[in-house]
Order: structure tokens, then sequence, then C-alpha cells
């Protein structure tokens, strides 16, 4: 339970570290007021508690703050309190044992677990929509945490190093570049190789913690077999290949090597080994599944998204939001403050946002970009008195800010939701896409009569593939069906009540 509270604190960081290291302000709050409000965070501190609570430095404090903002954790506290637990099982048979191990669920489509030679197990929120039973989703967190045992990632990256300085020094030493190509070329069908090995001592560092934790080892191939039939579906729908695990040509069912490992681990008496199907229907049902268009925003904030005008940005949950004609007029809750956002079609395309800003407001002060540390002009962002504003330049219009408050007085508070706004205003991404709907898991029992095909015809106008995609899902792919009675994961629209 500690590592997620952990992981949770971390992920709030990391977005209030996105939007906004420190909050630069010209306007002051009473003595009073002061003493009862907290004082931001600046880039130091915010940076030493994202070291406190991760446990990471440097360029792997990098490398998961650009992950957590790519996709940040899924937003339910027992899924990811449930992936947790099972993790630690896992880990409390591992060599790894005595380290302070993360497991964190990320709010993605994708079918995937990874890590990256930190002490941190990535899981997908699309593979636990995949998978079938808990003794299965251990298998391949097991499996990750066997990487690292081997550090495979570092051995990876240091040949891929030293592969690429060969390439460069041959191509140098003969004065031909085509040589050094022909180098890299061999050196990568090298490392195709050298990740299959990978996979399969991986695969026996799995197996042995499985059994040490009292799962089903087996389950481990079961867990294979599901990752390379979505593979094979997901290539026949996008035509391209998308190989896992490097069992390009054989099944994981008929493997010698993994089932040889497998057994090596050990073998439980029949039905004492922890299977954990019902265990894993609770934890994910009702589960987004697919793309989550109600994850378009971090917790506490709303994000607002418009595809005519292509632009997007956050605002907290409290604050109302209204449109009039060409404004977007946002207020807090007490009503004591207002954002507003004008839009026009921009004069001089040719004109910075600074100079922009500082010729409609002559007595600007603290003027700096929305983007601290962007090279492009994303925006300018300043004071004048009473007001906090903004300018920036989307496409073929331009975008101006206003917050003010009551009595023309902007406390520290309000001052940082605004400047949290004006930040977060960037171009709209399809990452930023809306939508009425989400699909969820649901599970049911199969009725006399009822197949995959009959199921797939309510979801044929809401799904590509439906029936097929059912099968993946269920385990089930490409034929085969289950008896009457039998727990399917079925897939069924909801209505986005919070947008």
């Amino acid at each position: 339970m500690k590592s997620y509270s952990i992981i949770k604190h971390g992920a709030l960081l990391l977005t209030s570290l996105a939007m906004t290291f420190s909050v630069a302000t010209s306007f002051s709050d009473s003595p009073e007021d002061s003493e009862q409000k907290a004082k931001p965070l600046t880039k130091a501190e915010a940076k030493k508690q994202l070291e406190e609570s991760t446990g990471l430095k440097g360029k792997a404090l990098r490398r998961h703050i650009s992950l957590m903002q790519e996709a940040p954790p899924y937003e339910n506290d027992e899924l990811q309190k449930y992936v947790t637990e099972i993790g630690n099982k896992i880990l409390a048979q591992s060599e790894h044992a005595h380290l302070p191990y993360r497991f964190v669920v990320r709010d993605t489509p994708a079918v995937n677990a990874f890590v990256n030679g930190t002490p941190y197990v990535y899981v997908e929120r699309g593979l636990l929509g995949l998978l079938n039973s808990e003794a299965e989703l251990a298998g391949v967190m097991a499996h990750e945490i066997g990487h690292n045992v081997a550090r495979h990632t570092a051995k990876l990256q240091a040949r891929n190093r030293r592969n690429s300085f060969l390439a460069g020094l041959a191509s140098f030493a003969v004065g031909n570049n085509a040589v050094g190509s022909a180098i890299q070329t061999q050196s990568t069908v090298s490392l195709l190789e050298y990740k299959r090995s990978a996979e399969l001592e991986a695969d026996s560092f799995a197996a042995r913690y499985l059994f040490g934790a009292g799962y089903e080892p087996s389950q481990l191939v079961n867990a294979l077999a599901q990752l390379r039939d979505n593979n094979i579906f997901a290539a026949s729908s996008t035509s391209r290949s998308l190989p896992h695990h490097g069992l390009l040509t054989t099944h994981p069912r008929s493997d010698i090597r993994l089932r040889e490992a497998i057994e090596d681990a050990g073998v439980f008496a029949p039905g004492e080994a922890f299977i954990g199907r019902a265990e894993y229907r609770e934890a994910i049902d009702g589960m987004i599944y697919g793309p989550n268009y109600t994850r378009r925003a971090p917790p506490g904030y709303r994000r607002y998204s418009n595809e005519t005008l292509g632009i997007t940005f956050l605002h907290p949950k409290s604050w109302t939001r209204t449109i009039k004609g060409s404004k977007i007029i946002l207020k807090d809750a007490n009503k004591t403050a207002q954002f507003k956002i004008s839009i026009e079609k921009t004069k001089d395309k040719q004109q910075s946002s600074g100079d922009a800003l500082k010729a409609k407001y002559p007595n600007l002060v603290n003027a700096e970009k929305i983007q601290e540390n962007s090279q492009r002009d994303l925006g300018t962002l300043g004071a004048i008195p009473g007001q906090r504003v903004a300018l920036a330049k989307v496409a073929r219009n331009t975008f101006h800010f206003q917050g003010i408050a009551k009595n023309n007085k902007v406390t520290t508070e309000q001052d940082a939701a605004f400047i949290d706004m004006i930040r977060s205003f960037r171009r709209m991404t399809p990452k930023d896409k809306t939508a009425k709907y989400v699909t969820k898991i649901s599970f049911e029992r199969l009725k006399p009569g009822e197949t995959f095909a009959t199921l797939a015809k309510d979801l044929e106008s809401e799904l590509d593939n439906a029936e097929l995609q059912l099968r993946v899902i269920n385990g089930y792919y490409p034929k085969g069906q289950p008896e009457p009675g039998t727990w399917i994961k079925m897939l069924r629209k909801e209505e986005i009540q919070d947008q």
C-alpha cells in the first residue's frame, strides 16, 4: 500500500511540475492571508520533493517524468493498489526483494508492460484488459522484474553504444559510409538475437518467482499466448508487424524452451496453485477499454478542448466555464475571480507574442515566456496593476488572457490559478480528442445460444472487428466458443457525465 501512496503523491507533483515550477507574481496578500496560504514551491523545492517521492534522480527521474506526462497513472485507486500488491508478492521472491520497487498502471490502451532499468514496473491499462487472471498478470510483472534482475536494459544499451561506435569507426577508417551501415545492420540482427535469449532468461526468472509466490507458473504461458494472439490480430488489422517476446515463429504454448523453464521452477499438485480469475474479474470490472476520453485532465482539473480553434487548456474543476461569442469566461466557486480568454484574428503574423502583449499593455511588468524552456514563441505572460495578462498565437488566431479579481485585488492563490491555466494552454493534439462516450469492460455469464458472433452484433456500430476483439480479450482467438455459464468480458459504451 505504501508504494502506491508514494506513486500517487509523485504523480500529483509531476502534474504540478509539468504545469509550472513556480509562480511569478506582482501581487501581494494581506499579512493575514499570507500566513494562511501555503507558499508556492520553487523549482528547486519541487525537484527535491520529486526526488524524494519517486526515489529517482538525474536521467532516471527525467525519463519517469516523461513517461508520466505521456500517460499519467490510471485514476482508480483500488486497481492501482491491487496491481501493487501483486507486484510486491512477486518482488518478495526475487533477488531485488530489498529494493523499493514501485508499480504503476499507466492510463494508455497500449498492450504492454515494461521496465527501464529503474525499480519501477510500468503496466499499461490495455494489458489489464487483455489478460484473464491474477496469475497471468503476476507472470507478466515477474517477467519484467526478471529483466531488471538480469540487467538486460543496461546490457542492451551498452551493446548498442558499442555497435554504433564500431560502425562509425569503420566508416571513418575506410572512408565509406556503406561499411558502417552494413556493420550497423548486422548489429541490429545480433541485438534481435540477444533480445530473444534475454526474453527466455526473464521467463525463467518469472516462473521461479511465480512458484515461490504460490501462483500457477503455467499461467505465464497463457499470458504470452494472449499477447501473441493480440499482436496477430493487431497486425492483421493494421497491416504491420507487431512482434512481442521474440516468439516470432512459434506459439508460446508449444515452445519447448519456455515449457522447460516453467517445469524447472517447480510443479504444484493439482488445485494447490493460485490462479485468481474471480479476483481479477472484480479488479478490472468497469475499467476503461481503448481510448480514455475521461482522462483529459489531471486530478482536480478539467480540460477544455476546441477542435475548431485547435486549442486546449486546463482549469480547476471547481471553476465554471461559459462561452460568450468569441470569449471563454471562467469563474471560481466563490465568484471572486474571473479568467477571460478573448479570441481575434491575428493582425501581424510577424510580430512576436511579447511585442504584441507589450503593445497592448504599455505598463506591463514581469513579462516571460508561457513555456519557459521552449525555443519557440508559444506565448508571453505578464502583469499589469490588478490583473494577470497573457497572449498567445495559434494558427491564424490570437488569444488574449485576462485574470481579474473582486475589488481589483488578486490574491496569490488566484494568480497561481491564472498562471496554471495560461501555462497549460497549447495546440490541441489527437490525445486531447473529446467524445460523448467511453467503452468499459463488464463481465457477464454467457447465456445458452449466445456466441461471440451474436454478442458482437450489438457492438458492430461501436467497434471495428467487434467479434474478433471479443475473442482476443477472452482468450478465444481466432476460434472456439465458451460453454454457457462461462464468465466473459463484454464491452459496453457509457456516456461521459463530467466533461
